[in-house]
């Protein structure tokens, strides 16, 4: 199994994400993908574990680096359609191209929801 987070995703991201994902790293038979910014999420990871890189502190847990975040005070419709490279639009890419079986994401949910409205559309065209 493969766990997409929303690194960046949430009022207390990426901190609360990247420690929770470290703790579940060592429940959980899966691989974690963390989306967000490579570079935030492994300062964050010397911060709390002095380590340089994630893979030292849990082998199953990986990042994919985007270089955009949708802000809770973004209008939801606007940030999905303009934030491409946000870590929840390529979150619900991956999904949607199988690459996790799993997409989490405590980020703006007018945003959350607008992709899944989006996505549930295309999918009844086809």
């Amino acid at each position: 199994m493969r766990i997409l987070v929303d690194a960046m995703g949430g009022d207390n991201a990426p901190d609360a994400v990247i420690k929770g994902a470290v703790r579940a790293a060592k429940e959980v038979d899966a691989t974690i993908c963390l989306i967000g910014n490579q570079e935030i999420i492994n300062e964050k990871v010397k911060e709390f574990y002095k380590k340089d890189n994630i893979k030292e502190i849990a082998e199953n847990i990986e990042i994919y680096n985007t270089t955009e975040t949708i802000e809770m005070e973004d209008i939801p419709t606007v940030a999905i359609r303009h934030k491409k490279d946000s870590s929840m639009v390529v979150g619900f890419n991956m999904l949607k191209e199988e690459k996790g079986d799993v997409f989490i994401s405590a980020g703006n949910s007018g945003a959350l929801l607008t992709r899944c409205n989006i996505d549930s559309r295309k999918n009844k065209r086809n």
